[in-house]
């Protein structure tokens, strides 16, 4: 799903599509730093750089590419705060839970949380090296 951010509970604004976008356009520059720029609900990714890139497929997964590393965005307060780690980061979710709107309100409702306790869970990942 695409273009924006998108998250099980949170997708009214996405369609299933071929979509572009540089590193820096999947970022969602939230006052508060948290996890954000998810992608859900994809059964296929292709990244690319100067040295090479890699494809990737398979069942549906979530996926974030961003300059930021978890750790950064969860150690800091303010967006402004932010330094970027000078390498691509990318995340790649079996699944994840909805948002729901746990950050200012209540927890995300049953029909969209990660309970799963076992994972059968398949990918391919193809590299391309220049």
């Amino acid at each position: 799903l695409g273009p924006v951010e998108n998250y099980a509970d949170k997708r009214r604004a996405s369609w299933h599509g071929l979509f572009n976008a540089d590193v820096s356009e999947m970022h969602e520059d939230y006052i508060r730093p948290q996890e954000n720029g998810s992608r859900w609900n994809c059964d296929y990714v292709s990244l690319r750089g100067p040295l090479g890139g890699m494809d990737i497929t398979g069942e549906e997964f979530s996926f974030n590419v961003s300059h930021y590393t978890q750790e950064e965005l969860e150690s800091k307060a303010h967006n402004f705060e932010l330094q970027p780690s000078g390498d691509t980061i990318f995340c790649l979710d079996y699944r994840q839970n909805g948002i729901g709107s746990n950050s200012c309100g209540p927890e995300v409702i049953e029909k969209y949380r990660f309970n799963d306790e076992n994972i059968d869970f398949t990918i391919r990942i193809i590299p391309e090296c220049k």
